[in-house]
C-alpha cells in the first residue's frame, strides 16, 4: 500500500533450532508461532511498492485455505498478504509467455479481503507476483491494462502449472484454535482461521 511506512527492526526476535540438521526459525505471526526452515525462505528480488524495506518472506499455506496462500513477512512477522494463483481469477499475463524460464511457477495476485458481508473478493489485477522457484525469489510486476487478459472475477479454477518444487517451498501450518484475533475476511473457528471463500 503506497505511503505505508514499515519499521526497520523486527517486532520479535525469532527463535532458532535445528530439525534433522536443518536450521528452523520460529516467527510469532498473527496466525501463531510458525517454524520456517531455511529452504522455504523467499527473497523479494525488487522492492514491493509501499513495502520497499521488506525482502524476506515465507509462503504459508494455512490448513483448509487452499488455493489461498499467505505471503508472510519474516522481517515484520505480524504482516502478511493474502494471494492466490491468478488463474483462480481468470487472469493471464504476457511475461509468462515471453520468458517462461525466468518465472517457473504460476503468477499469483494479491487478494483484497471483503470489508463487509456480501462483498466479492477483489485482486490487484495489474500487479501480479512472479516466482522463480529454483532461486526462491519473486517480484511484483506492474502491467498496463491492455496487457492483462481477464477481468479478475473469482472462477475457482486453478493453474495446472504448479508442481512439486513449488509445493515443497510452501510452509504448511495448522493454527492453534482461537489463537489469534480474526481479521476482515478471516473468521476464527474451532480449528483455527478459515477464509470465507465465495
Amino acid at each position: 500500500m503506497p505511503g505505508c511506512r514499515v519499521p526497520r527492526k523486527r517486532h520479535d526476535t525469532p527463535g532458532l533450532r535445528r530439525n534433522q540438521g536443518q536450521v528452523m526459525t520460529t516467527y510469532a505471526t498473527r496466525f501463531g508461532a510458525i517454524e520456517v526452515p531455511q529452504d522455504k525462505r523467499w527473497i523479494c528480488a525488487e522492492p514491493m511498492p509501499g513495502f520497499e524495506e521488506l525482502r524476506e518472506f515465507a509462503l504459508v499455506q494455512l490448513a483448509g485455505q487452499a488455493p489461498f496462500i499467505w505471503l508472510q513477512s519474516l522481517e515484520v512477522p505480524d504482516l502478511a498478504f493474502l494471494m492466490a494463483d491468478a488463474a483462480c481469477f481468470g487472469l493471464r499475463f504476457p511475461a509468462r509467455d515471453a520468458d517462461p524460464g525466468e518465472f517457473d511457477a504460476p503468477p499469483c495476485v494479491l487478494v483484497i479481503l471483503p470489508q463487509a458481508p456480501g462483498e466479492a473478493l477483489r485482486v490487484h489485477r495489474l500487479a501480479p507476483l512472479l516466482f522463480n522457484v529454483a532461486q526462491a525469489r519473486f517480484l511484483q510486476r506492474v502491467f498496463e491494462t491492455d496487457q492483462v487478459t481477464g477481468d479478475g472475477v473469482w472462477t475457482g479454477r486453478r493453474s495446472t502449472e504448479a508442481d512439486a518444487a513449488w509445493h515443497a517451498r510452501l510452509v504448511e501450518f495448522q493454527p492453534p484454535p482461537l489463537q489469534h484475533a480474526a481479521s476482515p475476511g478471516v473468521r476464527s473457528a474451532g480449528r483455527g482461521s478459515e477464509l470465507a471463500v465465495p
